[in-house]
């Protein structure tokens, strides 16, 4: 699912440059969320980034020695307490040292984790990672408290970030997952092919990832799927590369699209393009990474998505891993095995730093909904194979599917 393709312009998050007006952006117009109510103009943590050269991800739990299940004991939650009102300060403090590389972070909070650090209310969208379970394909769940993603034009900035963010954290954080990501030629994927072709960009891309009047209490937030795949790189090298296009949806050399009455029902990009109500595509913002290590024969792809709602990038991978009908699934899963998944709730810039002081106060909660108007695009016949889906209808389905 591919990689960010929108343009090197502004910085996003740390840097502020990213208004958020019922998650239209700086463009102020109302979008696919409508007109936003008064204050919810918040800044959002840096999800808009633009590509970089490279990528740290850290998954952890919180408390030493932690295991799924165990809730954290109270020293390692007020340490993690005192690194979300830290991130902003150590970001700012590694980046000076090179301010052309564009150091960010996201932090990202899973569901386990929120009641205690956050309290009440909760981020509407925000649950365990959803499985999808078919012979021989699976998208796994994964432990996973607190999501770093780290970026940057050079690797040595994200090390000194990561060790300073782990240097803070002390024995508060158990990292269950690190991934070092890098740039590979021209934006592509270690299979050979350009990802991430399909990224909004602009304004599309800050309505398609910003919360808005959907959530009013958590404006300026978005949610983030990360999946960590495998590759059988020998497999897949040994197809023809005309094979190789049919699964991908696109010509490898030229990054072109194969036309519709050419590209496969099976293709990658047929299977994670989908449509609202009104057969609007609902897009998502994907930062995904190659990464590897040749000696191990292990070679693989990062991928992470963010967007305002889980809801779409679930729809991609139920299409991907199950099938749409049932059955015409992703043929790409034939030689990539998702052996990672986390979804996590991405707050604001300044919400992150509030969790500093405690839990958030439940009498600060919206006394009602947003109305039905300014929420999210719906998105219909959510199961169905179909290609699109209904915001929420999926909410309360079986993990394994």
């Amino acid at each position: 699912m591919g990689r960010a393709g929108f343009g090197r312009g502004g910085r996003a998050g740390q840097d502020g440059t990213v208004s958020v007006n019922g998650a239209s952006g700086a463009s102020g117009g109302g979008g696919a969320s409508g007109p936003a109510p008064p204050g919810l103009g918040v800044e959002p943590q840096a999800v808009l980034t633009p590509l970089t050269e490279a990528a740290i991800f850290l998954v952890a739990l919180v408390g030493p020695d932690a295991e799924p299940g165990t809730a954290p004991d109270a020293a390692a939650l007020q340490a993690v307490r005192d690194l979300c009102g830290d991130l902003a300060g150590l970001v700012r403090s590694v980046g000076t040292r090179e301010p052309r590389a564009y150091l960010t972070c996201v932090t990202g909070i899973g569901d386990r984790i929120w009641d205690e650090l956050g309290g009440r209310p909760r981020p509407a969208g925000l649950h365990e990672f959803r499985e999808f379970r078919a012979p021989g394909r699976h998208a796994i769940s994964t432990p996973g408290d607190l999501l770093f993603h780290i970026r940057a034009g050079r690797m040595d900035l994200c090390y000194e970030l990561a060790s300073q963010i782990m240097f803070r954290a002390g024995s508060a954080l158990t990292v269950v997952d690190e991934v070092h990501g890098f740039r590979y030629f021209d934006n592509r994927d270690v299979i050979g092919f350009v990802d991430g072709t399909e990224n909004p960009a602009g304004a599309a891309a800050e309505r398609a990832v910003l919360i808005g009047a959907e959530d009013p209490g958590f404006a300026g937030g978005s949610y983030v799927i990360a999946q960590k795949y495998l590759h059988d790189l020998a497999g897949w090298n040994a197809l023809p590369t005309e094979q190789q296009e049919n699964i991908i949806g696109r010509y490898k050399l030229s990054d072109i699209e194969q036309a519709d009455d050419v590209k496969p029902a099976y293709a990658h990009n047929a299977l994670t393009s989908i449509e609202d109500g009104d057969g609007e595509e609902v897009q998502i913002v994907r930062d995904n990474m190659p990464f590897g290590t040749p000696g191990r024969g292990e070679y693989g792809t990062y991928f992470i998505g963010y967007a305002r709602s889980p809801d779409p990038t679930e729809q991609m991978m139920r299409n991907m891993f199950i099938g749409s009908p049932e059955g015409n699934y992703d043929r790409l899963l034939d030689f990539s095995r998702a052996v990672t998944g986390g979804l996590f709730f991405v707050p604001s810039q300044p919400l992150l730093e509030q969790l500093a002081d405690g839990p958030l106060d439940a009498r600060d909660a919206p006394a009602e909904p947003a109305p039905a108007a300014a929420a999210a695009p719906a998105l219909a016949g959510a199961g169905t194979g179909s290609g699109s889906l209904e915001i929420g209808s999926m909410k309360g389905t079986s993990r394994d599917e």
